[in-house]
């Protein structure tokens, strides 16, 4: 299965979500900006944002991607 492999742009803390996803805060959201230019949103696998420009993978999925930062993954 083919990853999704980029760059943290941006990032935000979501402290106090809607109740749907109450039980997972807080949780961190990341616009990455894949190899092959197109951005997307997805979840972070930590609870601490990874820095700008940090390189992260995730596998695709027809829900949000979770991205781990590349550094994580052997």
């Amino acid at each position: 299965m083919n990853k999704l492999a980029g760059k943290v742009q941006s990032y935000t803390v979501i402290r106090v979500p809607g109740n749907a996803h109450a039980e997972a805060a807080p949780f961190v959201l990341l616009l990455v900006e894949l190899d092959d230019g197109r951005r997307v949103l997805g979840h972070f696998s930590g609870r601490e944002p990874p820095a700008i420009d940090t390189r992260v993978i995730a596998i695709p999925s027809p829900q949000t991607p979770v991205f781990t930062r590349a550094e994580d993954v052997s």
